[in-house]
Protein backbone atom coordinates (compact mmCIF):
# COMPACT_ATOMS: atom_id res chain seq x y z
CA UNK A 1 0.00 0.00 0.00
CA UNK A 2 2.69 2.42 1.06
CA UNK A 3 5.43 2.86 3.60
CA UNK A 4 4.79 1.69 7.12
CA UNK A 5 5.40 4.51 9.56
CA UNK A 6 4.76 3.50 13.16
CA UNK A 7 4.73 7.13 14.31
CA UNK A 8 2.03 8.20 11.87
CA UNK A 9 -1.69 7.52 11.95
CA UNK A 10 -2.17 7.22 8.21
CA UNK A 11 0.35 5.94 5.69
CA UNK A 12 0.82 8.02 2.53
CA UNK A 13 -0.99 6.66 -0.52
CA UNK A 14 1.16 5.67 -3.53
CA UNK A 15 0.66 7.34 -6.90
CA UNK A 16 1.89 6.97 -10.47
CA UNK A 17 4.09 9.73 -11.86
CA UNK A 18 2.97 10.35 -15.42
CA UNK A 19 6.31 11.11 -17.09
CA UNK A 20 8.07 8.32 -15.21
CA UNK A 21 5.39 5.94 -16.45
CA UNK A 22 5.90 7.14 -20.03
CA UNK A 23 9.67 6.64 -19.75
CA UNK A 24 9.31 3.15 -18.26
CA UNK A 25 6.74 2.12 -20.89
CA UNK A 26 9.06 3.39 -23.65
CA UNK A 27 11.95 1.40 -22.17
CA UNK A 28 9.83 -1.75 -21.98
CA UNK A 29 8.72 -1.32 -25.57
CA UNK A 30 12.28 -0.71 -26.78
CA UNK A 31 13.57 -3.79 -24.97
CA UNK A 32 10.79 -5.94 -26.40
CA UNK A 33 11.46 -4.78 -29.97
CA UNK A 34 15.18 -5.44 -29.59
CA UNK A 35 14.54 -8.85 -28.04
CA UNK A 36 12.12 -9.78 -30.85
CA UNK A 37 14.77 -8.95 -33.42
CA UNK A 38 17.48 -10.95 -31.68
CA UNK A 39 15.39 -14.03 -30.89
CA UNK A 40 14.09 -14.26 -34.48
CA UNK A 41 17.48 -15.65 -35.58
CA UNK A 42 16.72 -18.93 -33.78
CA UNK A 43 13.37 -19.51 -35.50
CA UNK A 44 13.13 -22.59 -37.72
CA UNK A 45 10.33 -23.78 -39.98
CA UNK A 46 8.93 -25.87 -37.14
CA UNK A 47 8.74 -22.78 -34.95
CA UNK A 48 7.19 -20.51 -37.57
CA UNK A 49 3.74 -20.55 -35.93
CA UNK A 50 5.23 -19.40 -32.63
CA UNK A 51 7.15 -16.68 -34.44
CA UNK A 52 4.00 -15.49 -36.23
CA UNK A 53 2.22 -15.26 -32.88
CA UNK A 54 5.16 -13.35 -31.41
CA UNK A 55 5.10 -10.89 -34.32
CA UNK A 56 1.36 -10.36 -33.88
CA UNK A 57 1.72 -9.76 -30.14
CA UNK A 58 4.70 -7.46 -30.72
CA UNK A 59 2.74 -5.41 -33.26
CA UNK A 60 -0.19 -5.14 -30.87
CA UNK A 61 2.15 -4.05 -28.06
CA UNK A 62 3.62 -1.34 -30.30
CA UNK A 63 0.16 0.03 -31.16
CA UNK A 64 -0.87 -0.08 -27.51
CA UNK A 65 2.32 1.70 -26.46
CA UNK A 66 1.70 4.62 -28.79
CA UNK A 67 -1.92 4.88 -27.69
CA UNK A 68 -0.77 4.85 -24.08
CA UNK A 69 1.95 7.43 -24.74
CA UNK A 70 -0.55 9.79 -26.38
CA UNK A 71 -3.07 9.32 -23.56
CA UNK A 72 -0.48 9.97 -20.86
CA UNK A 73 0.84 13.01 -22.72
CA UNK A 74 -2.68 14.45 -22.80
CA UNK A 75 -2.95 13.84 -19.06
CA UNK A 76 0.39 15.59 -18.47
CA UNK A 77 -0.61 18.57 -20.64
CA UNK A 78 -3.60 19.02 -18.36
CA UNK A 79 -1.09 19.70 -15.58
CA UNK A 80 -1.63 16.38 -13.83
CA UNK A 81 1.74 15.00 -12.85
CA UNK A 82 0.46 12.01 -10.88
CA UNK A 83 -2.30 9.42 -11.13
CA UNK A 84 -4.14 7.65 -8.34
CA UNK A 85 -7.19 5.46 -8.08
CA UNK A 86 -9.59 8.39 -7.89
CA UNK A 87 -8.14 10.45 -10.74
CA UNK A 88 -7.48 7.71 -13.32
CA UNK A 89 -10.13 7.13 -15.95
CA UNK A 90 -11.21 3.48 -16.40
CA UNK A 91 -10.22 3.64 -20.07
CA UNK A 92 -6.67 4.75 -19.30
CA UNK A 93 -6.28 2.09 -16.62
CA UNK A 94 -7.54 -0.63 -18.99
CA UNK A 95 -5.17 0.60 -21.72
CA UNK A 96 -2.22 0.41 -19.34
CA UNK A 97 -3.18 -3.08 -18.17
CA UNK A 98 -3.63 -4.37 -21.73
CA UNK A 99 -0.27 -2.90 -22.78
CA UNK A 100 1.49 -4.56 -19.83
CA UNK A 101 -0.27 -7.85 -20.60
CA UNK A 102 0.89 -7.68 -24.23
CA UNK A 103 4.46 -6.82 -23.18
CA UNK A 104 4.46 -9.68 -20.65
CA UNK A 105 3.16 -12.14 -23.23
CA UNK A 106 5.78 -10.98 -25.70
CA UNK A 107 8.59 -11.70 -23.24
CA UNK A 108 7.07 -15.10 -22.48
CA UNK A 109 6.93 -15.94 -26.20
CA UNK A 110 10.56 -14.92 -26.64
CA UNK A 111 11.60 -17.10 -23.71
CA UNK A 112 9.57 -19.98 -25.16
CA UNK A 113 11.28 -19.53 -28.53
CA UNK A 114 14.69 -19.86 -26.90
CA UNK A 115 13.56 -22.88 -24.89
CA UNK A 116 12.05 -24.83 -27.80
CA UNK A 117 14.65 -23.86 -30.42
CA UNK A 118 16.16 -27.13 -31.72
CA UNK A 119 19.67 -25.84 -31.25
CA UNK A 120 21.47 -22.71 -30.11
CA UNK A 121 24.68 -23.78 -31.79
CA UNK A 122 26.12 -21.17 -34.07
CA UNK A 123 25.19 -18.35 -31.73
CA UNK A 124 28.06 -16.61 -30.01
CA UNK A 125 28.37 -16.87 -26.25
CA UNK A 126 28.36 -13.07 -25.79
CA UNK A 127 25.27 -12.83 -28.00
CA UNK A 128 23.39 -15.38 -25.89
CA UNK A 129 24.41 -13.55 -22.72
CA UNK A 130 23.03 -10.33 -24.22
CA UNK A 131 19.74 -12.15 -24.87
CA UNK A 132 19.59 -13.23 -21.24
CA UNK A 133 20.33 -9.70 -20.02
CA UNK A 134 17.57 -8.31 -22.23
CA UNK A 135 15.08 -10.88 -20.93
CA UNK A 136 16.08 -10.22 -17.32
CA UNK A 137 15.90 -6.44 -17.72
CA UNK A 138 12.62 -6.52 -19.60
CA UNK A 139 11.00 -8.80 -17.02
CA UNK A 140 12.22 -6.59 -14.18
CA UNK A 141 10.87 -3.42 -15.80
CA UNK A 142 7.49 -4.92 -16.72
CA UNK A 143 6.80 -6.32 -13.27
CA UNK A 144 7.90 -3.11 -11.58
CA UNK A 145 4.91 -1.44 -13.25
CA UNK A 146 2.62 -4.38 -12.48
CA UNK A 147 3.53 -4.07 -8.79
CA UNK A 148 3.04 -0.32 -8.76
CA UNK A 149 -0.36 -0.67 -10.45
CA UNK A 150 -1.38 -3.28 -7.89
CA UNK A 151 -0.31 -1.06 -5.00
CA UNK A 152 -2.04 2.04 -6.36
CA UNK A 153 -5.29 0.56 -7.63
CA UNK A 154 -6.10 -2.53 -5.53
CA UNK A 155 -8.32 -1.72 -2.54
CA UNK A 156 -6.13 -1.55 0.52
CA UNK A 157 -2.93 -1.59 -1.54
CA UNK A 158 -0.70 -4.53 -2.31
CA UNK A 159 2.60 -4.06 -0.43
CA UNK A 160 3.99 -2.63 2.76
CA UNK A 161 7.36 -0.92 2.35
CA UNK A 162 9.72 0.12 5.09
CA UNK A 163 9.76 3.94 5.26
CA UNK A 164 12.56 5.79 3.54
CA UNK A 165 15.04 6.96 6.16
CA UNK A 166 15.49 10.39 4.55
CA UNK A 167 11.87 10.99 3.50
CA UNK A 168 9.70 8.92 5.86
CA UNK A 169 6.53 10.80 4.86
CA UNK A 170 6.93 10.12 1.14
CA UNK A 171 4.86 7.37 -0.51
CA UNK A 172 6.70 4.65 -2.47
CA UNK A 173 8.06 5.73 -5.84
CA UNK A 174 8.61 3.70 -8.98
CA UNK A 175 12.18 2.88 -7.92
CA UNK A 176 10.83 1.08 -4.84
CA UNK A 177 8.78 -1.20 -7.09
CA UNK A 178 11.76 -1.64 -9.42
CA UNK A 179 13.85 -2.85 -6.49
CA UNK A 180 11.02 -5.21 -5.45
CA UNK A 181 10.92 -6.61 -8.99
CA UNK A 182 14.70 -6.92 -9.10
CA UNK A 183 14.79 -8.81 -5.80
CA UNK A 184 11.99 -11.12 -6.98
CA UNK A 185 14.02 -11.90 -10.12
CA UNK A 186 17.20 -12.43 -8.13
CA UNK A 187 16.04 -14.17 -4.95
CA UNK A 188 12.69 -15.55 -6.17
CA UNK A 189 10.66 -13.54 -3.65
CA UNK A 190 10.38 -10.29 -1.71
CA UNK A 191 13.00 -9.35 0.85
CA UNK A 192 11.83 -6.56 3.17
CA UNK A 193 8.40 -5.90 1.68
CA UNK A 194 5.21 -7.51 2.93
CA UNK A 195 2.70 -8.73 0.34
CA UNK A 196 -0.87 -7.85 1.31
CA UNK A 197 -3.15 -9.21 -1.43
CA UNK A 198 -3.61 -12.39 -3.45
CA UNK A 199 -3.34 -10.68 -6.88
CA UNK A 200 0.08 -9.33 -5.86
CA UNK A 201 1.12 -12.82 -4.73
CA UNK A 202 -0.01 -14.20 -8.10
CA UNK A 203 2.09 -11.58 -9.89
CA UNK A 204 5.13 -12.54 -7.84
CA UNK A 205 4.55 -16.23 -8.56
CA UNK A 206 4.41 -15.46 -12.30
CA UNK A 207 7.65 -13.47 -12.18
CA UNK A 208 9.40 -16.12 -10.09
CA UNK A 209 8.31 -18.82 -12.55
CA UNK A 210 9.81 -16.84 -15.44
CA UNK A 211 13.02 -16.32 -13.47
CA UNK A 212 13.32 -20.03 -12.71
CA UNK A 213 12.69 -20.87 -16.36
CA UNK A 214 15.46 -18.50 -17.43
CA UNK A 215 17.85 -19.74 -14.75
CA UNK A 216 17.28 -23.49 -15.02
CA UNK A 217 16.52 -23.97 -18.71
CA UNK A 218 18.04 -21.14 -20.70
CA UNK A 219 21.34 -20.93 -18.87
CA UNK A 220 21.71 -24.73 -19.14
CA UNK A 221 21.01 -24.54 -22.88
CA UNK A 222 23.51 -21.73 -23.35
CA UNK A 223 26.21 -23.67 -21.49
CA UNK A 224 25.47 -26.74 -23.60
CA UNK A 225 25.61 -24.70 -26.81
CA UNK A 226 29.01 -23.25 -25.96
Amino acid sequence: MSTVDPTAGTAPSPTLRVWVLVAVAATVQGLDVLLDHRVARFVTEDGRALQDLSVAVGTAATVLFWLLAVALTVVALRHRRTLDRASTSPGLLRLLIVFLAAASLNVLLNITTLVVAPSLRGASQPGLIIDLVLIYTSTTMIFSVWYQLADVYLPGGAFDFAPDARYPDHPPRWFDYLSLSFYTNSTFGPTLESVRTRPAKALMMAQTSLSLLVLVVLIARIIKAA
